[in-house]
């Protein structure tokens, strides 16, 4: 019996289960009952059946996690607030990491640079001595992953070729398009359109790119970036994104723990 942990911001909370039901061998996912992840266990709870899934309360006891199928998803979700800080997302993510670590026999974490925020991840994982596994987000060329955008672009050379053909670009994902009134919030303190449009003009922001994806509410999707180009006048288009850097991250961990099974 193998169990992943999986640490994710709650920007990707729409693209989890997408990446994976990319995996059938995954017997059963259990979420870390957090403030963050309440959205997403009600997406779970639409889609997956009861079997299939399982809440967590706490995560002290190793007791009360014990393995119980052949391969396990250990989910923990943090708050996407943490962008706006990155003495503290540094904090949380080894915290959390650290959390995962005492019930998981490899460690997947969903997190890349998050625009420099996390610095050099990966010599944080070191610093703070895991005694399992651990892979972050990076491309086909080994290079670490931007941010979310990055990750859903594939690699950093099409982020920076995308960003390089309209300086002033603003992207949308399922979850910017959701959350970025929440995120706004935490910017400039309020709810407050003025401000938002004063931060823009300022930042020189001249069009609003949304990744464009086959799965999930296109439609909710669609009207959600429409909405954000009107607001803030910025002329929205689209390019093609995907989960297949998400995809294979994961499923190289899968491969590793079922070969040393």
């Amino acid at each position: 019996m193998k169990r992943i942990g999986l640490l994710v911001c709650q920007i990707f909370e729409e693209e989890i289960l997408e990446i994976l039901e990319s995996y059938p061998e995954i017997d059963k996912l259990i979420i870390y009952d957090n403030e963050a992840s309440k959205e997403f266990q009600n997406i779970v709870r639409n889609n997956l059946a009861p079997n299939k899934f399982k809440i967590a309360r706490e995560l002290c006891s190793r007791k009360y996690l014990k393995k119980e199928n052949n391969l396990e998803i250990l989910l923990y979700m943090l708050p996407l607030a943490l962008h706006v800080d990155p003495k503290l997302i540094k904090k949380e993510v080894v915290q959390a990491a650290k959390e995962l670590e005492k019930h998981v026999d490899y460690l997947v974490l969903f997190f890349g640079l998050c625009g420099n925020s996390l610095g050099d991840i990966e010599s944080l994982m070191r610093e703070n001595r895991f005694t399992i596994p651990v892979s972050i987000l990076k491309d086909r060329e080994g290079e670490i992953v931007d941010d979310c955008v990055c990750a859903l672009l594939g690699s950093r050379k099409e982020y920076i070729e995308t960003i390089n053909e309209q300086p002033g670009t603003w992207f949308m994902t399922y979850g910017w398009a959701k959350y970025w009134k929440e995120l706004s919030c935490e910017t400039v303190g309020s709810f407050n359109i003025d401000k938002m449009k004063l931060v823009f003009d300022r930042a020189g922001y001249k069009r609003t790119l949304a990744l464009d994806f086959d799965f999930g509410d296109r439609a909710l999707y669609d009207k959600r970036c429409k909405e954000f180009s009107e607001i803030f006048n910025l002329p929205l288009c689209y390019k093609k994104g995907d989960t297949e850097l998400l995809k294979n991250i994961l499923g190289i961990a899968i491969k590793e723990v079922i070969s040393n099974d």
